[in-house]
């Protein structure tokens, strides 16, 4: 995730708006000109300041409004992780593990495939709308998740959730920049990140608990009575702070700037990769036509998503020259493959510990604190270390390093394995995460210019969705499959199709309790062996680091 900080810079042109734009850090030439100034020109500013400072809220009005920002963070931080510890639950309840891997990438598919376009939305469009529409979707698909009576119905639920928040996420901090001065943006955009990033620690607790006491659906229900009231006070308080540009636009005019040749193109290529990634192994055989069409499909639509983007230069989506530089390919790869390989390990965590281990889903969700407790712990060094020194790359580089060593030891748990183990490899995982993730952020605000430091970012950001969402995709198929066959060779005799329309709990009581160790055996094996997909996604890491520039943020950007 992006921190607030990052977000801040990209969301607010603040060195623009701060010093003179042809402002040289060799002379003083500026400072000269500062001392020079007439007081009275001082005294306009200042005054010019506070009028400009009158646009924004006050009083109730913007504490309702910062009310509303907050919970809406909460319920992105909260739907993107919560389902993990109820994933045993909910297979159980649908009779099926096939499409254990869709109940997270559903939500992340969307989320990523449309960020650029949301992003283009709110340029052109009324951003109230916008918000209102996209929470109340966000809102129908936590009740079809609620109220699901299929395994099919649930994935469409999370799909409509990650869709909405894609909008909602991105929504919320271009509020900040309409509810708040600029001198108070830094303060309050760190104190949103930390909400957000709290609600992420909380998920897997939380959802463990509501699993265990309640149901799973609560999982979903409980963003219903959330949801609601930032719709209210947002209808009622919040006013667009312009006219919506699209409205002297002609309809060319508008599908132009969305670039809906280069959206076309985007998200049904992404989505025929999933696919493919999906049924091959599982559905259909690796060399079935359907796989290998889906293949064929995705190279194309990427093809031409990249000439698009090649022709409209500037104009594009992702202008090319944004990825001329080298730090932000290897931002790319970087976060890339930290997110894929983190969000594997963290999301088969709980089947692991309920199934193998025996938790109860309460517990399975304390057990992911040391893992949690471990990223906050990388983050702060990282963001310590970096105002320290001024370098991200070295913490890059020793993240590379660690994340392979603490992978590699999660690899080796077995049902006899011992709790002290399973805590420290777990805390010793979430530091080796953290301690560069923020790396690329620093990366894309230290070797772009102001005016390109957004789209670089929405490159990182996207990196971090997009690789969940692939890895827990491709980590589906391995896991169907390494289940299938570990179990047959546990359980002689054992049919692939009693197994696919069983879930992770019934799989156990459907065998029989005495063979209840041959099975335990065949889960371990299997979810182990999904966790080689991230143990080598972490040494691929290495790639970006090593490809990332040595420079230092306190450089002055040319």
């Amino acid at each position: 995730m992006a921190t607030a900080p990052d977000l801040h810079d990209a969301i607010t042109p603040q060195h623009s708006a701060i010093a003179p734009a042809n402002a040289d850090a060799g002379t003083t030439s500026g400072t000269i000109a500062a001392v020079l100034e007439p007081f009275d020109g001082v005294d306009q500013a200042s005054q010019h300041t506070a009028e400009a400072e009158n646009q924004y809220p006050t009083g109730a009005k913007f504490y309702s409004i910062l009310l509303s920002i907050a919970v809406l963070l909460v319920l992105g931080g909260l739907d993107a992780s919560i389902v993990a510890t109820a994933v045993p639950a909910i297979t159980d309840h649908f009779h099926t593990v096939a499409d254990v891997g869709w109940y997270s990438v559903a939500f992340r598919l969307p989320l990523c495939a449309f960020q650029f376009f949301f992003g283009k939305l709110y340029k052109l469009f009324s951003i109230k709308r916008i918000m209102l529409v996209s929470q109340g979707i966000f809102l129908l698909g936590s009740l079809l998740c609620a109220t699901a009576v299929s395994s099919k119905m649930f994935v469409l639920g999370r799909a409509l959730t990650g869709f909405a928040a894609a909008s909602i996420v991105a929504g919320a901090f271009t509020l900040l920049t309409l509810t708040l001065p600029l001198r108070l943006r830094p303060v309050y955009t760190g104190m949103f990140g930390a909400i957000e990033c709290v609600a992420v620690i909380a998920a897997p607790v939380l959802g463990g608990i509501l699993t265990q006491k309640l149901s799973w659906r609560w999982c979903f229900w409980i963003n219903l009575p959330l949801g609601v009231p930032p719709i209210i006070i947002m209808a009622i308080f919040f006013s667009d702070p312009r006219e919506s540009p699209a409205k002297d636009m002609t309809w060319s005019a508008i599908f132009k700037q969305l670039d809906l040749l280069g959206t076309v193109a985007f998200v049904p290529a992404i989505t025929c990769l999933f696919l493919a990634l999906s049924w091959a192994g599982a559905k259909y055989a690796f060399d079935s036509p359907i796989v290998l069409c889906l293949y064929a499909a995705f190279a194309l639509l990427l093809a031409l998503f990249v000439w698009d983007q090649h022709r409209k230069q500037d104009a594009a989506t992702l202008p090319p020259r944004i990825f001329k530089q080298r730090s932000i390919v290897a931002g790319f790869i970087f976060s890339f493959c930290c997110s894929a390989s983190n969000n594997v390990v963290e999301y088969y965590m709980p089947s692991y510990f309920q199934v193998v281990r025996g938790y109860s889903p309460a517990k399975s969700g304390y057990m992911m604190i040391p893992i949690l407790i471990g990223f906050l712990v990388g983050m702060l060094v990282h963001g310590s270390g970096v105002s320290l020194t001024g370098y991200y790359t070295p913490f890059m580089l020793f993240g590379s390093i660690l994340m392979p060593l603490a992978t590699g030891l999660i690899t080796t748990w077995n049902p006899a394995s011992s709790l002290a183990e399973l805590i420290a490899y777990s805390l010793l995982a979430g530091f080796s995460y953290a301690i560069g993730y923020q790396g690329p952020q620093s990366a894309v605000q230290t070797v772009l210019s102001d005016a390109d430091g957004p789209l670089g970012l929405s490159v990182v950001l996207f990196a971090q969705h997009f690789g969940p969402a692939l890895s827990v995709s491709m980590a589906q198929t391995i896991f169907t499959n390494r289940l299938t066959v570990n179990l047959r060779e546990e359980v002689p005799g054992l049919h692939p199709k009693a197994i696919e329309n069983l879930g992770l709990g019934e799989i156990v009581s459907h065998i029989g309790r005495d063979k209840m160790k041959q099975v335990l055996l065949g889960i371990d094996r299997s979810i182990v062996e999904v966790w080689y997909l991230p143990l080598g996604l972490t040494c691929a890491s290495m790639i970006g680091s090593l490809m990332m520039e040595w420079r230092s943020v306190k450089e002055k950007k040319n």
